[in-house]
């Protein structure tokens, strides 16, 4: 595959090209001739003045640290299973909400809901799914 040079900016440029990809000038068919490029063009520096590449002079990158999965505590163990895992911590309507939800579907229907939203958290093993107490 040969280069076709632009005759406005003088980048090179595919053979198949029509347009030039540097400067978007459309370029001269194959039937007429392309101008070259002068004498003294030099592609431009791949490297800084003291012969390293580019990439080279980069920074190197901030080293990768492992993943490290948080630790139980020492002293947690399941009493249905032995597992250390620590335990799963979820939400769920408290004995009190159930009370307030009946109370209130009672006397005030519109706002027996309010129950619903007196929550109490719990704790489960995450492995055998037993309840802590």
């Amino acid at each position: 595959m040969s280069t076709i040079f632009c005759h406005n900016c003088g980048q090179p440029n595919a053979d198949i090209a029509r347009i030039c990809r540097y400067c978007g000038v459309a370029l001269a068919s194959n039937s007429q001739s392309a101008p070259r490029p002068p004498a003294d063009y030099a592609p431009p520096p791949q490297s800084d003045f003291t012969g390293l590449p580019l990439w080279a002079t980069d920074p190197p990158p901030a080293p990768v640290l492992p993943f490290a999965p948080p630790h139980a505590p020492a002293h947690f163990r399941c009493l249905h299973c032995q597992s250390t895992l620590p335990p799963i911590i979820a939400k769920r309507i408290s004995t009190a909400g159930w009370v307030v939800f009946f109370t209130l579907l009672i006397a005030c229907f519109p706002l027996c809901f309010i129950g619903l939203f007196m929550k109490e958290e719990y704790r489960m093993c995450s492995w055998c799914r037993g309840a802590i107490v």
